[in-house]
C-alpha cells in the first residue's frame, strides 16, 4: 500500500473511531458511511464493515448482534480519548490560523503552533481524496481593523499571571502606563485576562481598592506572584464586567444615542445594528434618524469619528460637544484647511 493510500485509510478509520458512540445501542454501518460521507471520505457501506471488524481487534469497540442490523459502539467503561483532530478540526484550525496570529502575540501561540501544523498537514494528504479538505483553500477570514503587529510580551509574565489567577494570589507588579512613562510598583488582585484585538489585557484591583482596572500586559516590567491571597471586590465576576462595556473604554453608563446618518451608514446599521433596540427613522434625500442604547465611551467615540463624513451626532449634548472638539483638533493639523474651504458634504 502506497503511503499515501495509506494515510487516507487511517485518516478514515480514525474520524471513524471518533463516530462510534460511547453509550445507547450503537450505529450501524450504513449510519456511520453516511456520517463519513459528510465528512468528506466517500467509501462504500462494505469498506465501512471491513474497517469496523479490523478495528474491533485493536480497540475496545464491539457489535450488538441481536438486531437485524448490526450496531457498533464503544464497550461500557472504556470510552477514551483520542488524539488527533478530524478533518472538520483541520479546517477549523487552517481558518482561524491567520487570524489568531494578527492578534495574538506569539508567546500565546507557542501552544498552538504544532496544532497549525497538524491541521495543514492532514488537510494536504487528504486533499485528493477527500472533498472536504479541499474547502480550507476557499474559505478565508478577514479583520476589519486596520492590520498591527502584536507587541512582544514575555513569556513570564502569562505564567506569573496564569499561576497567579488558578492560586487566587495576588501579584506584585511593575508598571510603566501609556501616558505618563513612569514606572510605578503596585501590588495587585487579578481577576481575569481578556484578549482585545492585538492587546492582552490583565483585569485587576490595586490592593485594597475595590475600583476595577485594566492593564495592558505587554506594559509590565515586572510580574511576581506572591503568597498573598487576593482581595477580590464583592459579587464580580469577569462576564458581568465585560457585559458592563469595561472593554469598550466605557464607564458603564448607557446612552441613548441620537444621530442622523448617511444613506450608506444607514445600510450598513440595517446589516448590522448597534443594539437590539435601534431605530432608523427616514428623512429627506436618503438619510436617516438613528436612535440606539449603547455604552458610552470611547470605542462609541473612535467608531462615530472614523464615520465623520456620514454622521452628525444629536445626542446627547456633551456627546455631540466632545465630537465637535476632536474634530477641530483633527482639523488643526492641516493648516490647508480653512474656512474658506470647509464644505458640508453629505456623501458618504
Amino acid at each position: 500500500m502506497s503511503s499515501a493510500k495509506s494515510h487516507v485509510t487511517l485518516s478514515r478509520q480514525w474520524e471513524l473511531l471518533n463516530l462510534l458512540p460511547t453509550r445507547g445501542e450503537g450505529k450501524t454501518a450504513a449510519q456511520l458511511k453516511a456520517s463519513l460521507d459528510n465528512h468528506g471520505f466517500k467509501v462504500t457501506k462494505r469498506t465501512v464493515e471491513r474497517d469496523l471488524n479490523d478495528l474491533s481487534m485493536v480497540f475496545p469497540i464491539v457489535s450488538d448482534d441481536s438486531k437485524t442490523a448490526h450496531l457498533w459502539r464503544w464497550m461500557e467503561n472504556k470510552d477514551i480519548q483520542l488524539p488527533g483532530i478530524t478533518v472538520a478540526d483541520a479546517m477549523i484550525l487552517q481558518l482561524v490560523e491567520g487570524t489568531l496570529k494578527s492578534i495574538l502575540p506569539q508567546v500565546m501561540l507557542q501552544s498552538l503552533n504544532s496544532r497549525f501544523s497538524q491541521a495543514k498537514n492532514k488537510l494536504q494528504a487528504l486533499e485528493d481524496s477527500n472533498s472536504n479538505s479541499r474547502l480550507a483553500d476557499k474559505i478565508a477570514v478577514v479583520s476589519p481593523a486596520l492590520p498591527m503587529i502584536p507587541p512582544a510580551t514575555s513569556p513570564a509574565l502569562y505564567e506569573a499571571v496564569q499561576q497567579a489567577l488558578s492560586q487566587n494570589k495576588q501579584l506584585q507588579a511593575t508598571y510603566t502606563a501609556l501616558y505618563d512613562q513612569q514606572q510605578k510598583q503596585y501590588f495587585l488582585n487579578p481577576l481575569g485576562l481578556v484578549q482585545r484585538g492585538h492587546i492582552t489585557y490583565l483585569v485587576a484591583t490595586i490592593g485594597s481598592y475595590q475600583d476595577v482596572r485594566l492593564f495592558a500586559l505587554h506594559r509590565f516590567v515586572e510580574l511576581a506572584i506572591t503568597e498573598n491571597t487576593l482581595h477580590s471586590p464583592a459579587g464580580f465576576t469577569l462576564p458581568e464586567y465585560l457585559q458592563s462595556g469595561a472593554l469598550q473604554f466605557a464607564n458603564g453608563e448607557q446612552i441613548t444615542l441620537q444621530a442622523r446618518v448617511s444613506p450608506y451608514l444607514s445600510q450598513l446599521l440595517q446589516e448590522a445594528p448597534l443594539s437590539e433596540d435601534m431605530r432608523l427613522s427616514p428623512e429627506t434625500e436618503g438619510w436617516h434618524r438613528l436612535n440606539a442604547t449603547v455604552h458610552d465611551g470611547w470605542q462609541l467615540q473612535w467608531w462615530i469619528l472614523s464615520h465623520s463624513s456620514s454622521i452628525e451626532v444629536l445626542a446627547p449634548a456633551s456627546l455631540r460637544q466632545s465630537i465637535i472638539n476632536s474634530l477641530h483638533k483633527s482639523c488643526a493639523h492641516y493648516p490647508e484647511l480653512s474656512g474658506n474651504h470647509l464644505q458640508s458634504n453629505n456623501a458618504p
